[in-house]
Order: structure tokens, then C-alpha cells, then sequence
């Protein structure tokens, strides 16, 4: 088989079978050229996109003004648009890279879906993915970073997959075919560099370095990372199941049965890193699990509690809500429905005592003596410092005491609402225990009540 038959055979393999309509990243370098021309001859309806990030100067507009001839030749309609990526770098505080990647590629997607199409086509290949796994070898990374670059990708459901179809291929297989055509290219002198970033050190002295040791050595790592590919889909498969057996809920993750998993380490990576662990913490975390309740570990995103044998995972809370805490609260309604900030709802009823009247035992209603409570009542949030006197009991009690008594975790504490009067009393630990002091009694005539719905 020909180098053109390997081409049209790679990208007829991942691609849509009708033949269009595609988009083609096109930045003017082999690779990319290679792509357009197989995908118009292979008789996909194609739109080219060309992103000048204005980084390189004269460069820059040298490669935009050879894609524009090269597609006006070819009968290719072109798009290109210009990046302020230095700038949006440092807005983002992200490198120059992490920027032109998403420049660019939220700009595919707006045109995909704009214009219909089935894919995004993008020039990597298979020298592309070795370099990506060296790199992720090289930085630390999971089995997962050993797999090399997708073949098709999606940044969310709904997004326009993005599709390579020249992985089979290497660099030296494009220029030959190029070369064999007349067809030319440009090159990013950048790439030249090798002292320029951490990819071209890889490729211009790492890969050259090991293939005077084994000269198949890139051909072995794209096997080896086809082969890890699949494994991926079994450890995938076993790291599901064993989230299962180790997380009753999923905030929620059991201590005992982390550690029977046959990768305590490993199951407990797939859980926390994609809330913002990096590893340092999660080796932390583990080594920890048997220390005393109460210790926090946090992400960008989430926070993690030790509690009695179990690990609790928590959004970090908002400023907003941590203010809410404070707050002196929403003021309930004298009779009817209330619906707090935090979905919380409460049924507030007021009705007579008469003979037939019984005071409800669940622990979802509280029930006063209406004559006793000064309105009108107020849902907050605990407060530190606060307490009241349980019903039944003598002497008032930190209403953090109370909690602990009853293990509640530090994340359940924080959220804990409590019903007050006009007073500033709490008459109510919602859902746990009415305070003495408003309880319905032989007296009572008139009782008011609360239920959570």
C-alpha cells in the first residue's frame, strides 16, 4: 500500500462515512496541509480555519498568507482570525500554550456548530502522541497520560467531535507524500528551538537520543501506547466497580472498604483528582485515613473531612453562603408555606387545642404552645457560641456540643438550621430537638406548628 492509500485509509477510519461537512485546522505546516488535501480528495465538504496567533510577527502573517493561497488554488473556503494570545494568557494566568489551545479550539467548535459540521479535523499524528506521552512520562502522570492523543474527542456532550485521523501516520510518512506531490509546506521556526519548551527538547534531542538505542523506538511507543489505550478501558471498567463498593454516596467515601480495594492508592486518585487533588494531597490523605476526626484537606473546588471512618467531599463554599451563615436569616411566615434560600421547606400551621388534639412525636415537626413563642420565628444558620436548653433536659447546652453528641461532621454542623423567636431564642434544632421553655402543655390553648416537607 502506497503512502496516499495509508492516508485515505487512516482518515477514512474515524471519519463520518457520508463525506461531510468538516472543518480542517490548517495552520500551513505539513501535517495540516496533509490533512486538507487527503480530506477534499477523499470528497468531504470542507471549511479551513487558520488561527494566527500573533506571536512569531512577520512569520505569522508569512504562514496566514500561505494558507490563503494555498486554499484559493485548492477551492477551499478559508477562515482565518487573529488571537491576542499573549494577553489572554495573562488574563487567564495560564501560559502561552494552555492559551493558543483554547483560543483555538473554542473557536472550532463555534464555527462547527455554526456551520453544521459533522467534525473537527485536526494534523496530529503519530510523533505528535509519542511526544505527548514522553511529556506526561516525564512530568508524572496516570495511566491515562500514558495513552497518548485521542483519536476522536469530545470537550462536552454536545460539542462537534474533534477528529485525528493522521495518528497512524508519522512525520517522515507526510513529508515523503508532500514531497512526492510537489506539494510545499511552512515550517514554525519555533519548533526548530530546542531549548525553546519542554515538547522540542523531547523531540530534537530525547527521541533522537533513543533511537541511536533502538531506531524503532517511536514505532514501539505508539504500540505500547495503542496498548495501554485498551488496558485503559478494563481499569476503567475495575475503577468503577470499586467506586461502588467504596462509596455509599457519592459525597461520601467509606474508609474501610477504600482500604480492601485492591488499589487503595489508585481508587483513591480516580476519586479525588478530578475534584482538584493533585498527588502530594491524596498521598497525604491516605496516609492519614486512621488520624483523628476532623482534619480538612482542600482543592481549588471541593474540601475533604476525616470523620468517623468515612471521608466526606464538600463543594468549598461560596462567599455568598459562608455570609448566609452569618446572616440574621429569613424571617418564616405567621401560617403557610416557606421555601428557604437553600431549598429547605417548611409547613407553618397555628390551629386551637381541643380534645382530640395530639402533639406530634416525629422528630420532622416541632409543636409550641403559640401563647409562650414571641414572633415572629426566624430560620438561620448555627452561629458559633450558640445555645439553648433541649427539651426535657436541664440547663442550656453549646448547640455544638449537641451536635457532636449526635456525630454529626463539621460539613453537616455548618449547615444545621435552627428556628428563633423574636427574642433571639432557639426554640428549634431543625429536624433534631424543639428547646424547653415553649412545649405544649395542659395550659396551652392555641399551638403552632412547624414541618419540614
Amino acid at each position: 500500500m502506497n503512502i496516499s492509500e495509508t492516508i485515505q485509509k487512516s482518515i477514512s477510519g474515524v471519519m463520518p462515512v457520508d463525506g461531510g461537512p468538516v472543518v480542517v485546522a490548517l495552520s500551513g505546516g505539513a501535517d495540516s496541509v496533509c490533512l486538507l488535501l487527503t480530506l477534499q480528495e477523499l470528497g468531504y465538504r470542507l471549511t479551513a480555519l487558520h488561527c494566527n496567533f500573533e506571536l512569531r510577527g512577520v512569520e505569522s502573517d508569512a504562514d496566514e498568507a500561505f494558507c490563503r493561497k494555498l486554499c484559493r488554488a485548492r477551492g477551499v473556503p478559508l477562515t482565518v482570525r487573529h488571537f491576542r494570545t499573549r494577553s489572554y494568557a495573562t488574563r487567564r494566568g495560564i501560559s502561552v500554550e494552555m492559551a493558543a489551545r483554547e483560543l483555538r479550539y473554542d473557536w472550532f467548535q463555534e464555527v462547527a456548530a455554526g456551520c453544521g459540521a459533522q467534525a473537527v479535523c485536526v494534523a496530529h499524528h503519530r510523533d505528535d502522541s509519542v511526544e505527548t506521552l514522553l511529556l506526561n512520562l516525564i512530568r508524572g502522570t496516570g495511566l491515562h497520560g500514558l495513552t497518548g492523543i485521542k483519536t476522536v474527542s469530545r470537550q462536552g456532550v454536545d460539542a462537534v467531535p474533534v477528529v485525528r485521523p493522521l495518528l497512524s501516520l508519522s512525520r517522515a510518512d507526510i513529508e515523503a507524500w508532500l514531497t512526492e506531490r510537489g506539494q510545499t509546506w511552512v515550517t514554525d521556526s519555533t519548533n526548530l528551538d530546542a531549548d525553546a519548551a519542554l515538547r522540542n527538547r523531547i523531540r530534537l534531542r530525547l527521541l533522537p537520543l533513543m533511537e541511536e538505542m533502538n531506531p524503532r523506538v517511536r514505532e514501539n511507543l505508539a504500540e505500547t501506547s495503542t496498548c495501554l489505550g485498551e488496558a485503559e478501558h478494563f481499569f476503567i471498567r475495575g475503577v468503577e466497580q470499586a467506586k461502588l463498593d467504596a462509596m455509599p454516596a457519592q459525597d461520601i467515601i467509606d474508609v474501610s472498604a477504600l482500604k480492601a480495594s485492591a488499589a487503595p492508592q489508585t481508587l483513591l486518585y480516580e476519586i479525588l483528582s478530578p475534584l482538584g487533588f493533585h498527588a502530594d494531597q491524596i498521598s497525604d490523605i491516605l496516609a492519614g485515613l486512621d488520624g483523628e476526626p476532623g482534619h480538612l484537606w482542600h482543592s481549588s473546588t471541593h474540601r475533604l473531612l476525616r470523620d468517623r471512618g468515612r471521608l466526606l467531599i464538600d463543594p468549598q463554599p461560596s462567599a455568598s453562603s459562608a455570609t448566609a451563615q452569618t446572616h440574621t436569616g429569613q424571617v418564616l411566615p405567621l401560617e403557610g408555606l416557606f421555601v428557604g434560600s437553600e431549598g429547605l421547606r417548611l409547613l407553618v400551621r397555628r390551629c386551637a387545642v381541643d380534645a382530640t388534639f395530639e402533639v406530634p412525636r416525629d422528630v420532622a415537626t416541632a409543636c409550641f404552645d403559640l401563647e409562650k413563642l414571641a414572633l415572629p420565628l426566624t430560620l438561620r444558620k448555627t452561629r458559633e457560641g450558640d445555645r439553648f436548653q433541649p427539651f426535657g433536659m436541664t440547663g442550656s447546652r453549646l448547640v455544638s456540643d449537641f451536635l457532636t453528641d449526635r456525630k454529626l461532621s463539621l460539613f453537616e454542623k455548618e449547615r444545621q438550621p435552627v428556628v428563633t423567636d423574636a427574642e433571639g431564642r432557639i426554640v428549634w434544632l431543625v429536624g433534631l430537638r424543639v428547646a424547653a421553655g415553649c412545649e405544649v402543655d395542659e395550659t396551652t390553648r392555641h399551638v403552632m406548628t412547624l414541618t419540614m416537607l
